[in-house]
């Protein structure tokens, strides 16, 4: 005569498998965004974007500095971002040249040429601040690398003039798009002679000690590659809809982001197989417990 118990568990694992195989046929198991929505699928080295949101060639504070070139979709969250902190450099610094804005994602994301990341909509160039040797705002130049003096010298081919890093611009920009609580900026990479200058000029100038701290963390020169003394790299992260959605995040989830998921990502949606494993993990808890089979014993 067959085990009682060991029926009871054979029939509960079998159950929820069917349950499991019917749930996934009838609704899938990542979340289904609504037609013409904007989605960042993957992450920032490997994804691609959906109904991307368009940069303008120019607004107040800024121009693109490819202007011909289709590398100028992202999340609406950043194009935001971008707007926002660069007509607030123009607001405080009138006779401020544009920002100069540079890649974001193709039409639809994925591989690019010039870069590694920039594939799902989340990543933004910005070319640096800049002034002259009288102090005076000229347009940025993306050739052009500084020191952690803030010296920097444009090719003899297109000028040879020497730049100076502007620290108030820079700053300004650098802490609007940290304080930006709608963006959750996840990494402003920049060389770290370059982190230590605007630092230091916020540790004198910055009322606002959350906007330091967060820059502190969030400014960064990448382990490995180009270290950024020509620009900034921003990227922001997914949020709790993009998220749910397909976008993966990659890196650190800052204390200071109102999404209180990402502190502790313990709802992100799974794949399939990953779902499968585990509700069956599940399955063979409840038939160990069904069993009488102590939890490890195997």
């Amino acid at each position: 005569m067959p085990n009682v118990r060991h029926c009871a568990s054979s029939i509960w694992r079998a159950l929820s498998v069917g349950i499991l195989l019917a749930g996934v046929m009838l609704f899938g198991c990542g979340g289904q965004a609504p037609t013409g929505e904007t989605v960042s699928h993957g992450d920032s080295a490997g994804g691609w974007l959906e109904h991307g949101a368009v940069l303008a060639n120019e607004g107040p504070g800024f121009v693109r500095a490819r202007p011909t070139d289709p590398t100028r979709f992202g999340l609406p969250r950043l194009v935001r971002a971008i707007e926002i902190a660069s007509a607030g450099v123009l607001e405080v610094y009138p006779d401020s040249a544009p920002l100069r804005v540079g890649d974001l994602s193709a039409p639809l994301g994925g591989r690019h040429h010039r870069h590694r990341s920039h594939r799902s909509g989340r990543d933004v160039d910005l070319i640096l601040y800049a002034t002259d040797l009288q102090g005076e705002s000229v347009r940025g130049r993306g050739w052009v690398a500084y020191d952690r003096h803030g010296v920097g010298v444009e090719p003899t081919d297109r000028g040879g003039r020497v730049l100076l890093f502007d620290d108030a611009r820079n700053w300004h920009l650098v802490r609007t798009l940290l304080l930006d609580e709608d963006a959750q900026v996840q990494w402003i990479f920049i060389s770290r002679g370059l982190k230590a200058r605007l630092l230091s000029y916020a540790a004198a100038h910055e009322p606002n000690p959350e906007a330091l701290f967060r820059a502190a963390w969030a400014l960064h020169q990448p382990t490995r590659g180009n270290p950024h003394a020509d620009h900034f790299h921003v990227r922001i992260a997914c949020g709790a809809t993009q998220r749910a959605l397909d976008c993966r995040d990659r890196g650190p989830m800052w204390s200071w982001w109102r999404d209180a998921v990402v502190k502790r990502d313990a709802y992100a949606p799974l794949d399939d197989q990953s779902l499968l494993a585990q509700l069956l993990a599940d399955a063979d808890a409840d038939a160990d417990d069904a069993a009488g089979v102590e939890p490890g014993s195997n």
